[in-house]
């Protein structure tokens, strides 16, 4: 288990991302968007210029109470996903309901991209969850738990997630590169790993090979054969 990911948005200071990466941070995840029209106005550069230092990105969305579906339509209209990207929604508006969680994790899976969908949260998260196991959820996506703590583990709902992906587990961390103090995360497997699961899933939907047909054919010299695939007729 790492600690190789900061999670950042306007309200933190603008990091030096090549000092981050030498440090040997793997990646960041970075505030897109909140509600129905916000956009963070620092998302679109830092995402630019995280990459550009070789630093895995990923981003999440700010969850409000109702119009869960036009809110991960914002969310997709300012991101622009590849296929296979890691979407994240951050469900602590206190207002949130399961029904609001389901409905944004709902829209998110129909989209034809294979998007990866992770949920963020802490005590809002094991409120409206308890010990339950929501199966959508169970399905569909991955926990990143926040739970501040000086314990070896969170708590987090296992009913829904046996275990969880990324771990909060302080926003007081002090982390060269950036003025202040940020939250920080560790990652439940390898910093390899890690990388993975912050980039796009690799493309499995490629074309598969088209089987190829041998024919042989005989025939006397004195007898003409024409051959027609698909009404064409191929040379002799």
């Amino acid at each position: 288990m790492s600690d190789p990911v900061i999670d950042l948005s306007h309200h933190n200071s603008e990091p030096d991302f090549p000092r981050l990466k030498a440090g040997g941070l793997v990646g960041v995840i970075l505030k897109a968007t909140e509600g129905t029209t916000y956009i963070d106005p620092t998302f679109a550069g830092r995402r630019e210029r995280a990459k550009a230092a070789g630093l895995a990105v990923s981003s999440y969305h700010f969850l409000k109470h109702q119009n869960a579906e036009q809110q991960m339509a914002h969310y997709l209209d300012v991101l622009h996903p590849v296929r296979g990207e890691r979407v994240i929604i951050d469900f602590e508006d206190e207002a949130s309901t399961l029904d609001d969680l389901v409905s944004a994790v709902q829209a998110l899976v129909r989209q034809p991209l294979n998007l990866q969908v992770t949920i963020y949260g802490g005590s809002v998260l094991k409120r409206v969850l308890g010990d339950d196991r929501e199966q959508l959820l169970a399905d569909f996506t991955s926990l990143w738990i926040a739970h501040y703590t000086g314990a070896a583990a969170p708590k987090w709902p296992t009913g829904t997630w046996p275990v969880w992906s990324l771990w909060q587990y302080t926003d007081r961390a002090a982390v060269p590169g950036v003025k202040g103090v940020v939250d920080a995360n560790r990652f439940n497997g390898s910093d390899e790993a890690c990388r993975r699961f912050l980039s796009p899933a690799p493309d499995t939907t490629a074309e598969p090979a088209r089987p190829e047909i041998s024919i042989s054919v005989s025939a006397p010299d004195n007898v003409a054969v024409k051959l027609l695939i698909n009404g064409r007729q191929l040379a002799a």
